[in-house]
């Protein structure tokens, strides 16, 4: 490993800073709507699944745009693209403050949720570059927890901050973070540009990913996953309004705690494996816990909906954490970036079908068509695993 000045790895620090800022500051913005739902539906006359969407479009554009994000970097550079898009996030998000009506808030949420995938993905890129000879994986697991640390803040600090000045000043503040991780990213690194470097993914690629055994299937289960986590992030304020207790964004806010299991998950799987002796074996185990523990959303009561969700989400991180690493394993031949990125696409398109159809059903139909949506769902998954499982490789 070659040696490294203390200037130049103080200079490596600050970047990475502010790169875990920069992911810090986007799922925050993502996320932090949803306990202020209720607001924003009392404020514009919108239903639950139109103001469900002020989340829903970051999932489409995550959806549609990964496989496409790394062309741009190869074309005008990471840094380039990290300010740029950072510097747009700043402006859209402090223009939130002026929104006067539904349609200009969705514009704005809309513009914002363009630039995002441009950000992440050049974050990642960044990290990758900065330590490529040295800890990358365990910067890679900063990354990670920064994504938790981002979501849990946009949910838990968008309610109290909401609460206690509004929700358009707290979203419009968020765009203050965004300008903070600008000046921490004037140092960050260059890459070389080339146009040749990334061409455009074609059908062909990915339908001979698609066929690779057990690959669809395991996207499937990965998108029923996520249908389900991001519908109920999503209809939590509007069910506590139906249970009574909607009207403090803090408390919508807190009803979120149980998502902050998944540094739980993740700090014990090397002992859940040893417990369960396979991944395959393991993952199954996790798609039980998500689809038992849902059962908790039946139960007209607001701390047995509290109490389930960090078994649900302790049930969705053991399998989000486990497949992507066996769907590499089965598709070694194919390019990397096109797997993930043909992966993450699914991933999120599960995301906004969970955001659109419970909440649809939801409106129309009642809670209970909301939930039978979402445990079908888990159903699915988990009747697709038990045919995989003795299909699946071992994964370290």
């Amino acid at each position: 490993m070659p040696q490294h000045s203390p200037s130049h790895l103080k200079s490596v620090y600050r970047t990475y800073a502010g790169l875990l800022l920069v992911s810090v500051c986007v799922y925050c913005l993502m996320y932090a709507p949803q306990p202020m739902f209720n607001s924003i539906s009392a404020e514009f006359g919108t239903d639950k699944s139109q103001t469900a969407m002020t989340v829903g479009v970051f999932m489409l554009c995550l959806a549609v745009t990964p496989l496409f994000a790394g062309m741009l970097l190869s074309r005008i550079g990471q840094r380039a693209v990290l300010l740029g898009a950072c510097s747009a996030l700043a402006c859209a998000s402090a223009a939130t403050w002026f929104a006067t009506d539904f349609a200009g808030l969705m514009a704005l949420r809309s513009l914002q949720a363009v630039f995002v995938p441009f950000a992440l993905t050049a974050v990642m890129s960044s990290i990758a570059q900065l330590f490529r000879h040295l800890a990358l994986g365990r910067a890679l697991a900063g990354y990670v927890t920064s994504n938790l640390v981002g979501s849990m803040l946009g949910r838990l600090g968008g309610g109290w901050c909401a609460e206690l000045f509004g929700w358009r000043p707290t979203l419009a503040g968020i765009g203050i973070l965004f300008a903070v991780a600008v000046l921490m990213l004037l140092d960050a690194p260059k890459s070389s540009q080339g146009s040749h470097a990334h061409r455009m993914p074609s059908f062909r690629d990915a339908a001979a990913i698609f066929r690779t055994p057990c690959v669809p299937s395991l996207v499937l289960v990965e998108g029923c996953g996520f249908f389900v986590f991001a519908a109920v992030g999503s209809l939590i304020p509007f069910r506590m309004l139906e249970l009574g207790q909607g009207d403090s964004e803090s408390l919508i806010g807190l009803m979120y705690l149980g998502y902050m299991v998944g540094f739980f998950a993740s700090s014990c799987l090397g002992f859940l494996k040893r417990l369960f002796r396979t991944t395959p074996r393991l993952i199954a185990a996790g798609s039980l816990l998500y689809m038992l523990s849902a059962a908790s959303m039946a139960v007209p009561n607001l701390w047995v909906l509290f109490s389930g969700i960090f078994f649900m989400t302790f049930g969705e991180f053991v399998v989000h954490v486990n497949i992507p690493g066996i769907v590499n394993r089965l598709t070694e031949r194919h390019d990397r970036g096109m797997v993930n990125g043909l992966f993450l696409s699914c991933y999120y398109f599960g995301g906004v079908l969970g955001t659109l159809v419970p909440s649809f059903a939801y409106t129309r139909f009642g809670w209970t068509a909301a939930y039978g949506t979402m445990q079908a769902m888990l159903c699915l998954a988990f009747l697709v695993l038990m045919s995989l499982r003795a299909r699946l490789p071992e994964t370290r």
